[in-house]
């Protein structure tokens, strides 16, 4: 019985055992997290507190080990700015120098557009933003981020281009009497009107117009073209030469801007081997083919080949210049007229080749005997052209015992000596007609030639003014 009653009890003291001991922890944890926090809040007070003092300090003129002049300058020179607000107040304009540095220039003619990259430098003052250099170490100027401050909303307002971004990120100089200079890298895409009519010898205007849409005035007295434009650094290995460059202000109701016009040459050495020295061999196999005999095929042959060097050269050009160009370039006008030439030049072969290999009945018309054989003869070179003896007449074996036959006859040979005599007589009569068709064919070769030589120079005169 005594047993079960000190089990009871021991029992019974056990919770209150566990109960002492949750209560003895969690009288330790609670005093830990109190402190914890207010270590806490106290580093937090202590912080800001520093950082008031540093201010205060920064305010006062005196200086502490990690704050610099060019600390103090920023920080006093930004106070309450506004980046977003003018420069100047009341509706004063703020003036704005634009000055740009070519450095490459090229033009697409396909699509008529010029790209331009250059050094566009931009320049303005904000008297506010001035300092007293001797007061900040004697520091002069100081370099800011684009986005820090207030800049000029520069626009291209003819532009070809796909982006709206034009300039590059690049800092923003500030001196101590409170100029601004900002000279960032600017890639223009602009429309340019084209003329192709002297190419690929052409000459090229093409402008650039930059200002700005805001509430801003650009100087133009800084407009003088040593201190606005400049192309010293221009890139020579590009295809087009600057022979001249201008800038004008021009103001609009509603804006302002600066136009910059560039005159812009083509280095075409490239040019005339590619295209004038074929143009000239053209011009050879065109007229060689008249000097060959006109009972040759080959002048046919020689005429189709110089058409297909033709029509390869127009399908070039058709990949270098726009179809639809207002001014038809005079070298293309040149091998489409070649192309047209070379045409009739083969209809021509065409018919030389039936004159003088058809076998003709009929002698020449007496009026155009008289032609060949006058004054025309000299001024074609035609008194040289003579009948060629041609080979006997040939006999098959049949004819030969025939005549070998009648010739052992006493009685037949002179038979044999009259169809000899007229058998001859017919064979010259028919030689000297074809002799006689040769010759006008001759005659049509040489002044094809003539025509021809004279078509070319008067082409090439139009095409070199």
């Amino acid at each position: 019985m005594s047993f079960v009653i000190k089990n009871t009890l021991t029992s019974g003291m056990r919770p209150r055992r566990r109960l002492r001991l949750r209560l003895s922890r969690q009288r330790c944890v609670y005093p830990t997290f109190i402190m914890c926090c207010w270590s806490l809040a106290l580093g937090i007070f202590l912080f800001l507190l520093q950082s008031v003092n540093s201010e205060e300090t920064i305010s006062n003129g005196t200086k502490t080990w990690n704050v610099t002049n060019l600390d103090r300058l920023r920080l006093q020179l930004f106070i309450n700015y506004d980046k977003n607000s003018h420069p100047t107040y009341h509706g004063i304009p703020t003036n704005i120098t634009l000055g740009m540095s070519v450095n490459y220039i090229d033009i697409d003619e396909i699509n008529g557009k010029m790209t331009l990259h250059s050094w566009l430098r931009v320049k303005w003052m904000d008297e506010n933003r001035s300092w007293n250099a001797g007061d900040y170490d004697n520091i002069s100027q100081i370099h800011m981020r684009p986005k820090e401050v207030w800049k000029p909303d520069i626009t291209l307002f003819n532009s070809a281009g796909e982006k709206s971004d034009y300039l590059g990120d690049t800092q923003v100089l500030l001196a101590n009497d409170g100029s601004f200079l900002w000279v960032p890298p600017a890639v223009y895409t602009a429309y340019c009107s084209l003329n192709f009519r002297t190419w690929p010898y052409d000459t090229q205007k093409c402008k650039v117009k930059v200002g700005s849409l805001a509430l801003t005035y650009i100087d133009s007295r800084y407009l003088e073209l040593k201190e606005s434009l400049d192309y010293n650094e221009l890139v020579q290995s590009t295809e087009w030469e600057i022979i001249d460059a201008d800038t004008e202000y021009r103001k609009q109701d509603y804006y302002n801007y600066i136009e910059f016009t560039f005159t812009l040459k083509r280095r075409s050495s490239m040019y005339t081997a590619v295209i004038f020295t074929p143009a000239s061999c053209i011009i050879l196999l065109a007229l060689s083919s008249f000097w060959l005999p006109p009972q040759m095929g080959e002048k046919i042959l020689l005429n189709s080949v110089v058409i297909v060097l033709i029509a390869a050269f127009l399908m070039y050009f058709a990949q270098l210049l726009p179809i639809l160009a207002d001014n038809t370039p005079l070298v293309v006008l040149f091998y489409s007229c070649s192309l047209l030439l070379l045409s009739i030049s083969t209809i021509i072969a065409v018919c030389v080749l039936y004159l003088a290999t058809a076998k003709h009945k009929r002698h020449l018309p007496d009026f155009l005997k008289n032609l060949l054989n006058g004054a025309l003869s000299k001024f074609l070179l035609l008194e040289n052209f003579t009948l060629e003896a041609e080979p006997h007449v040939s006999m098959n074996n049949g004819t030969k015992e025939l005549m070998e036959h009648q010739y052992e006859n006493p009685d037949n040979i002179s038979d044999a000596a009259g169809i000899n005599a007229s058998t001859s007589t017919s064979v010259s009569a028919n030689r000297f007609i074809q002799f006689e068709w040769i010759l006008l064919a001759t005659a049509i070769d040489r002044i094809a030639f003539l025509c021809y030589s004279l078509t070319f120079i008067v082409l090439s005169i139009l095409y070199a003014v």
